[in-house]
């Protein structure tokens, strides 16, 4: 016994910091996983919609005569039918916390659509192609309107409405008072002005980021069950279950305990644009319980592309200013947001832009900002959340506006990022966003011990030399990990707490009950980690239950990095209450006085620190307890069950610093990634693979967004990019690899576990660091990235072009 007694130890082989590959990833790769197109019921009907050929006109009629005497027709929906059926958003579910706008819509339009591809019409059948044939037989008669589509002119007075129960086409704006009165902020704003004026060196720029975004493998899908005594089921992909269940009980006014949200086991991504409330799924379940039978939607790749998971697209007007010392003394920025028709429930587009905003400074140390955030409404697409949520065109503008002022004052960029980082902690921005903790000298040095610029600088110098244009580029990003309840209701009208239940059962398995929607993150590997870590049991013990609505407690949902930062601690504080129960009756039994801290969990079983013959198995304790809950110690009962809430502190943040090494051809105007590095701060790393696979799969999506993705319209608002042969992504071709460092990060102080989320804000610096590289490239030429994205044929214009005036100054 003692023998094997010495191989007990505080640390688990398969718990925290293991490098445990994805428990997710064989059943997938067996082709056993269970996505939304796994998922059917008997007697299902199935929706197909109606889309608007126009971007902006009125509904004159919509005649569907023909298309319900169709063979295999079941129904055909307009808008004009649902206005006295159902309610229409924004309902109390669904209203953002911020003072902005809300337009009323319904699932299909009324009165007028507002953008090319507006559900206008819908047809139930008994089969999908039944329903997509009988499209054809609906005939809608419009009356064209003006198209808006330009976010500056659409904030013009003289501009039409795009809704027309407005005065303008403003849906927010915000000036970033944070806790100032008006007078004080009056006075920090006309300081900032002041110090901009004074200042010896400036960089005033505009820059422009496009309107693009994220595409999931998987599209969206919905399928609803009704049943008089039970009410409605819905199973859909979605980021978000529990917020989802409240809207549908708002618009079907329905009782939530009437209500229950399914997502699947797996979602082939989210990235945010799975996070909010669209029409189409309301309109599945308000079909399924008039149908009384269930009705299933599951969108097509053309619908996805025309409405869902558009994002960026925001013009900065920035000034960035420093001392002669070359420390940063303001920044100002004008900053005008496209919000589409803003018609999406839970986001309303934005709250988006205003992030963005609030998080504009970044890690530097910037004490005066004078920073004014307008959003437009126009005939697109609602803008929605998507990973690096309304912060990617915002670290664009400053990033490439801290490499311009570097120059100007003759400095190397990484040497004057360093000078001017935030260093002390708890730190708060001009525009009222708080930073709890963190080190970000630490990560960024690590990544310019890695990349040895002053070698870089040496091969750059004869390259130029020999008519190669090779670049360095760098930048930083301390984003979101975890965003607190009060900052989440303030901004999006909904609370931001962890909570989960931990069920061990007789035979000493677990099972965790959570209610997020995950969408490929990694949760079943690293949520059975931290149970393998604090009870001591093999990781293949847990099993994870996610996404049930009827089967756990309220969760916000997959969103703003809140699995490392949140949901994992809220794991060990359920798990450590059962420790100490699991405790108190071990020593009850054996008649010894302890507490938790005398007894090791691991190995799968409990033992004395100071006596090796007291030891017992977790299994055996939890038989114990769960089955013979006699003689048990005064005050507890039988069972092994524990639920724990995990809230955020303020202001919790993670920091990444990424370097990009590319050539530039000025021939064809090709660019090369020669090698990218990051250097992260994860806090406690649950798992090096899945923060990796985060990093990586954020720098790809950076990438693929600075060169590939656009959502393109035309002047009349037709949008030409609804296929992936025109909307274009990055392939394994286009991107390097990827090196990063993230061990030895800051534990994060506010959380039992230390851990940071990752996976939100690791897309953030990919832009500035491109932007930069490419500048770097290019500047015997004097190019400046300042609009994205960044294609050869634009880039060779500007190369020829600053050719030309050279000749021509010459």
């Amino acid at each position: 016994m003692s023998g094997s007694n010495n191989k007990l130890k505080d640390k688990q082989a398969d718990g925290i910091g293991a490098r445990l590959p994805r428990k997710e990833d064989i059943p997938i790769l067996r082709g056993e996983g269970h996505y939304f197109s796994d998922i059917a019921v008997e007697r299902q009907l199935h929706v197909m919609f109606l889309r608007s050929v126009h971007s902006h006109a009125r509904i004159l009629s919509i005649d569907t005569s023909a298309a319900s005497q169709m063979p295999g027709v079941v129904a055909v929906v307009t808008g004009a039918m649902l206005q006295d059926e159902i309610l229409a958003l924004p309902q109390a579910s669904t209203s953002a916390g911020l003072p902005g706008r809300l337009p009323t819509f319904w699932p299909l339009a009324v009165d007028k659509v507002k953008f090319h591809g507006e559900p206008v019409a819908a047809v139930v059948a008994e089969t999908p192609y039944l329903a997509e044939d009988a499209l054809e037989g609906i005939t809608v008669e419009y009356e064209p309107l003006p198209y808006v589509g330009d976010m500056e002119a659409a904030l013009e007075p003289s501009s039409p409405l795009v809704h027309e129960d407005w005065k303008d086409n403003e849906i927010f704006r915000s000036n970033y008072q944070a806790l100032r009165t008006a007078d004080e902020h009056a006075a920090h704003i006309k300081e900032a002005r002041r110090r901009i004026a004074e200042a010896p060196f400036v960089v005033k720029q505009r820059f422009r980021t496009h309107r693009c975004g994220v595409t999931a493998l998987e599209p969206r899908g919905a399928l609803a069950v009704w049943d008089n005594r039970d009410g409605l089921t819905i199973w859909m992909t979605t980021q978000r279950p529990h917020a989802q269940r409240a809207c549908f009980a708002d618009v079907l006014q329905l009782p939530l305990s009437k209500v229950r949200v399914i997502t699947p086991r797996n979602q082939g991504g989210g990235f945010g644009m799975k996070a909010s409330v669209y029409r189409e799924p309301l309109l599945v379940a308000h079909l399924a319980r008039c149908l009384r039978r269930p009705v299933r939607w599951l969108e097509t790749r053309e619908e996805n592309l025309m409405s869902a998971g558009q994002e960026r697209d925001q013009i900065h007007d920035l000034e960035l200013a420093a001392d002669a010392e070359g420390n940063l003394v303001a920044l100002a920025d004008r900053i005008v947001a496209d919000a589409g028709d803003a018609c999406l429930g839970g986001s309303w587009a934005f709250p988006i832009a205003n992030v963005g905003g609030l998080r504009l400074p970044n890690a530097y140390e910037i004490p005066f900002c004078d920073i004014e955030l307008r959003v437009a409404v126009t005939n697109k697409a609602a803008l929605c959340g998507a990973r690096g949520l309304g912060i990617y065109p915002g670290r664009f503008a400053l990033e490439r506006a801290i490499d311009m002022l570097s120059w100007k004052i003759g400095m190397e960029p990484a040497e004057f990022r360093r000078k001017n980082f935030i260093t002390t902690f708890p730190a708060r921005l001009s525009t009222g966003l708080g930073y709890s903790n963190g080190d970000f000298l630490k990560t960024f040095d690590r990544l310019i011990e890695t990349v040895d610029i002053a070698a870089f600088r040496e091969r750059q110098k004869e390259a130029w030399s020999q008519g190669r244009f090779l670049g360095l580029g760098i930048a930083v990003g301390a984003e979101v990990s975890g965003v607190d309840s009060l900052s989440y209701v303030s901004m999006m009208g909904t609370p931001s707490y962890a909570s989960v239940e931990v069920r061990v059962d007789p035979e000493g398995h677990v099972q965790i009950f959570y209610g997020d929607g995950p969408s490929g993150q990694g949760e079943e590997t690293t949520i059975a980690q931290v149970v393998a870590e604090e009870l001591g049991i093999d990781s293949e013990n847990v099993s994870i239950i996610v996404g049930d609505t009827q089967t756990s407690t309220f969760a916000p949902g997959t969103v703003a990095s809140r699995g490392a930062a949140m949901v994992l601690p809220s794991v060990a504080m359920a798990c450590r209450s059962l420790k100490k129960k699991i405790v108190r009756v071990l020593a009850h039994d054996v008649a010894i006085a302890a507490d938790e801290d005398d007894f090791i969990f691991a190995d799968g079983y409990v033992m004395h620190r100071g006596n090796s013959n007291i030891r017992l198995s977790f299994a055996e304790l939890a038989f114990r307890i769960v089955m013979k809950p006699i003689n048990l110690p005064p005050g507890d009962s039988g069972g092994l069950d524990e639920r724990a809430t995990f809230e955020s502190t303020r202001g919790n943040i993670c920091f990444g610093a990424h370097a990009a090494f590319l050539e530039v051809w000025p021939e064809t105007g090709r660019v090369k990634i020669e090698r990218y590095v990051t250097s992260d701060d994860a806090g406690v790393v649950v798992n090096p693979l899945i923060v990796e696979g985060q990093i990586q799969g954020g720098v790809v999506q950076g990438i693929s967004n600075f060169f590939f993705e656009e959502y393109v319209y035309d002047n009349q608002g037709q949008q030409m990019t609804s296929t992936l042969e025109a909307y274009k992504i990055a392939t394994a071709a286009d991107v390097p690899r990827i090196e990063m460092y993230h061990d030895a990060g800051t534990p994060n102080p506010t959380n039992p576990l230390g851990t940071r989320g990752i996976g939100e804000g690791c897309i953030a610096p990919v832009p500035g660091a491109l932007g930069n590289a490419i500048s770097d490239a290019l500047r015997p030429l004097g190019i400046e990235i300042t609009d994205l994205p960044v294609r050869p044929p634009t880039l060779f214009r500007q190369i020829d072009a600053s050719r030309q005036r050279k000749q021509q100054a010459s």
